[in-house]
């Protein structure tokens, strides 16, 4: 059955007419994260291989550093001043908004509430590892992608995932379940697939895979599948807020025991991705 639901992917990933090139810079870079003996050089150094990415991040970091009172166009002292994290979130940033043009030639996905709705999963996400001493690169990144499956099936199923938005909503809870019906897969599969195509780290690309499952199904990812699966609903929570939050501690039971976390820390960890959207999002330039 999974290698059904694979080479179904791969056929709608081949049919995407402009699919944009693995992000081997980001991915690298994401693999520094785990070098102790990492040096600003090497950063500088991976980030320079692609101009238009220098040129984005100097642009988007430039502003962050001036609004500071300290502006700079020189990528060594903005990664000493930033850190090399929240530079890599801009570098993450753009391979994602780069990614949101497979969706965009078409008008039924609307790709700017789908950004908004990533970066704040990302931004969960990050909150979240950071609240439980897991690695915040890893969890950013998964958040950020997680739904890149959705781009290549409006790309490719134009009208009939029309029928589904228009019948689930793009973020409803049945919407993977409406798809796995309408085409086979479904873009948790189909964005797992591609993210391994690319490259992505295993562990990335099967929290997206099963960011709609039990995360039992993820193991041994099972933490990280956990995490985005509660920062998907955390970011619908911040976008839109509910001030009854039982839907959302029910649907996440088994994630949050899991991850050992208790409903009184959910109010904790919204309030935290509030604060941190509003820190980085001058950084992320969130389409809305």
């Amino acid at each position: 059955m999974a290698i059904n639901k694979f080479n179904n992917a791969d056929h709608y990933i081949d049919l995407v007419q402009h699919l944009p090139p693995a992000p081997t810079i980001a991915i690298e870079l994401l693999g520094l994260f785990d070098d102790p003996d990492r040096d600003i050089d090497r950063i500088v150094e991976l980030i320079g291989l692609d101009p238009s990415l220098t040129l984005e991040v100097l642009k988007r970091c430039g502003k962050a550093t001036a609004g500071a009172g300290m502006e700079t166009a020189d990528m060594f002292e903005i990664i000493t001043r930033l850190g090399f994290y929240e530079v890599y979130c801009v570098v993450a940033s753009v391979v994602g908004a780069r990614a949101m043009a497979i969706g965009k030639p078409k008008s039924v996905l609307d790709t700017g509430t789908l950004w908004r709705h990533s970066v704040v999963t990302a931004v969960a996400a990050a909150v979240l590892a950071r609240y439980l001493k897991e690695t915040e690169a890893i969890a950013f990144t998964a958040g950020l992608l997680h739904d890149i499956g959705k781009l290549v099936l409006v790309s490719v199923e134009h009208s009939r995932y029309a029928d589904i938005i228009s019948q689930t909503g793009a973020f409803g809870p049945n919407f993977a379940e409406a798809e796995q019906s309408a085409f086979g897969v479904s873009h948790a599969h189909i964005g797992a697939r591609l993210l391994s195509r690319w490259g992505l780290p295993e562990d990335v690309t099967v929290a997206t895979l099963h960011h709609h499952n039990a995360p039992e199904l993820a193991e041994p990812y099972q933490r990280l599948a956990a995490m985005i699966n509660l920062a998907n609903s955390l970011a619908q929570q911040v976008v839109e807020p509910k001030a009854d939050l039982s839907e959302l501690l029910a649907r996440h039971a088994d994630a949050m025991i899991l991850l050992q976390l208790k409903a009184d820390d959910i109010p904790i960890l919204i309030k935290q991705t509030q604060k941190d959207l509003q820190r980085v999002q001058g950084l992320l330039e969130m389409v809305t």
